[in-house]
């Protein structure tokens, strides 16, 4: 308002050339507004800097009070953080870039059995006797890896404590984080039931043993009289002096007693516990040929037809154990002879062929397949059709077992219109 009155008066003192100045009130009008505008100003600016006072006294303020609230927050954050990872069913550390640790949670400090100043002192895992852990840490750090998991055994004491432990690089923070779990428990019940299952595998394979017993007694017992009768006959030809029959029976001799071989070198293959034998080049039709031997007899006393066709003149070799094989095949046989002993039409036959790099074995019964249903759960442990007392379920989860450390895979074939099991092995490079 000052400053469009101050300019109206100087409007009206304008001077034309060769005039003189007579207005004098004018100008002391003139010097009484620019006193007043610079007294409205310097109003205005005492006001300001009292506003901008007050403004910076409430930002002082304010900030206070956010620092304040900030830090009680920090605080409660970090107290909960401690409560969780002093209560987390875990451990829990963290280390710098070079891995040396540089705090951890309370069950990992029950783990180290010292008291150790992480933040005055520079310590590695190898340090608190942890040497396998401290051996995967300085590979994490030398890897492009980000993260990773690892099972890692930490003998504490007369104790085996199993931790599956994670690393994870915190680039933002150059730092290494450290999470393990215990899955001791786990760890023993897993061996607990492998050594179960290891015990389960010897009483099939006995079982199936005791089953054959009586036709391997009876498979020996043939030949065995074979030969009472060929030697009473040579006794004869000797004492009639025909000794040009004699080279015939011995030849006969020869044959049973080979037979006899066979039949015994199977019961010793299918016996003996071959778990721990090597994976050596085994001739498939070899192992079929002598576990046949050791059923034959059994087949035939209830009436049950066997045959056995191998359809390719290519010799088939696998990597395997031939005793499991064995194994396998016979516990297969077993199945089809319970499940098709009632049957009207009892046959089994046993086909050996030759698909890609694939060795096919093939366990066929007069059966006319198997329910979807059973289908589904033909390979877990303690499942069985048998009726209560004839079975213990675990026959086919263990050949399964046998099968898949030989790299190979057994299955029910569907499109068979009979009841046919596959064991499909890798051939021999």
């Amino acid at each position: 308002m000052q400053s469009n009155q101050l300019k109206k008066i100087f409007e009206q003192l304008q001077i034309e050339d060769g005039s003189k100045l007579s207005t004098d009130d004018k100008f002391a009008e003139l010097i009484r507004h620019i006193d007043s505008s610079f007294r409205e100003l310097e109003d205005n600016l005492h006001k300001s800097r009292s506003a901008l006072s007050l403004a910076t006294e409430e930002m002082h303020k304010l900030h206070k009070d956010y620092e304040i609230k900030s830090t009680q927050q920090i605080k409660s954050l970090d107290f909960k953080l401690q409560n969780i990872m002093s209560r987390a069913p875990c451990i829990i550390m963290w280390l710098d870039k070079k891995g040396y640790v540089e705090g951890c949670n309370d069950k990992f400090e029950k783990l180290i059995f010292k008291n150790v100043n992480f933040e005055n002192e520079k310590v590695t895992c190898l340090d608190l006797g942890f040497k396998e852990l401290h051996e995967n840490i300085v590979e994490f750090i030398n890897s492009d890896f980000d993260d990773y998991s690892v099972l890692i055994p930490f003998d504490i004491g007369i104790t085996i404590f199993y931790y599956k432990i994670t690393f994870n690089k915190i680039k933002e923070l150059d730092r290494i984080s450290i999470i393990g779990f215990d899955l001791t428990e786990v760890i023993d019940k897993q061996k607990t039931i492998n050594e179960m299952q290891v015990k389960n595998a010897e009483t099939s394979r006995l079982a199936v043993l005791g089953e054959m017993a009586a036709g391997v007694a009876h498979e020996i017992n043939n030949p065995l009289m074979i030969l009472n009768s060929i030697m009473f006959i040579i006794q004869k030809l000797i004492s009639t002096k025909k000794y040009d029959q004699i080279p015939e029976k011995i030849e006969k001799i020869q044959k049973t007693i080979t037979r006899i071989g066979r039949i015994v070198q199977g019961l010793r293959m299918f016996a003996r516990d071959g778990e721990n034998d090597p994976m050596m080049p085994t001739r498939i039709d070899k192992v079929i040929s002598e576990s046949l031997e050791l059923c034959t007899e059994n087949l035939k006393h209830k009436n049950i037809q066997l045959k056995y066709i191998k359809r390719t003149d290519d010799e088939i070799i696998v990597d395997g154990r031939a005793s499991q094989i064995s194994q396998v095949i016979l516990n297969l046989i077993s199945n089809s002879k319970d499940a098709v002993e009632n049957l009207p039409e009892k046959w089994i036959e046993v086909d050996l062929e030759k698909s890609g790099q694939l060795a096919l074995i093939k366990i066929i019964d007069s059966g006319n397949g198997l329910p979807q249903e059973v289908k589904d759960r033909l390979f877990q442990p303690f499942f069985t059709t048998k009726e209560h007392g004839h079975g213990t379920g675990l026959g086919l989860s263990i050949s399964s077992g046998i099968i898949q450390n030989h790299n190979g895979s057994i299955y029910v074939d569907s499109q068979n219109p009979n009841t046919c099991f596959v064991i499909s092995l890798p051939l021999a490079s």
